[in-house]
């Protein structure tokens, strides 16, 4: 923990909720890709859609409800209360503002679960040949 001196205390502790919860399932705090399946959501952005259900159930809202009141569809809401993707970090304030809810420990989360998502190198896109 020396590392985290002078880090910002919600980061910090969102980072042992992340912990705590990887104690819980007995596994290591983040598995390694080899062992993860294919479109299996990190322990990361699993926690972070938790805690985004935990603030949808709080202002009541339906998924249609929130779309309406937010500029993402009923079917990104969806994927990202399930998981199943990261949400961008605006539609995380936007649930917050709705839930009355500080942004600070949801975008702690988002931060953290954005940091573990594989980042594309460039490597498998395909090359775009201009045309002349």
């Amino acid at each position: 923990m020396a590392q985290l001196t002078g880090e910002d205390p919600t980061r910090l502790l969102a980072l042992r909720e992340i912990a705590a919860a990887g104690c819980q399932r007995h596994q290591p705090f983040a598995p390694a890709p080899e062992t993860t399946a294919p479109g299996t959501p990190s322990l990361e952005r699993t926690i972070l859609a938790a805690a985004l259900r935990e603030l949808k159930t709080r202002t009541g809202l339906s998924l249609a409800a929130l779309a309406e009141r937010t500029t993402y569809s009923k079917s990104s809401w969806h994927r990202c209360l399930t998981g199943t993707t990261l949400p961008q970090r605006r539609a995380v304030e936007d649930l917050c503002r709705l839930a009355d809810e500080p942004p600070g420990r949801c975008l702690a989360l988002w931060e953290i679960a954005e940091s573990a998502e594989p980042h594309d190198t460039g490597e498998n896109r395909p090359q775009l040949i201009p045309t002349l």
